[in-house]
């Protein structure tokens, strides 16, 4: 299957799988990358609440990020 078939395909996708398959690209681009793994260690073991995002604030990013 080619690029092209690939994203012909993923364009006929309904919102909820498209968003399954984006994840899934996320973690296969940054799966063998060190430094990506150290950053969310670090971020993981962050215990100072003052760093976390809460759930509005994390999809108010989201939405952001949506409209670029």
């Amino acid at each position: 299957m080619s690029v092209h078939e690939i994203k012909q395909q993923l364009a006929t996708l309904p919102r909820q799988e498209l968003d399954e398959v984006v994840a899934y690209l996320f973690h296969l681009r940054h799966q063998s990358d060190p430094e990506y793994a150290s950053e969310m260690d670090r971020r993981l073991a962050d215990a100072n609440p003052e760093n976390w995002l809460s759930i509005e604030e994390f999809e108010a990013a989201l939405d952001q990020k949506e409209e670029l």
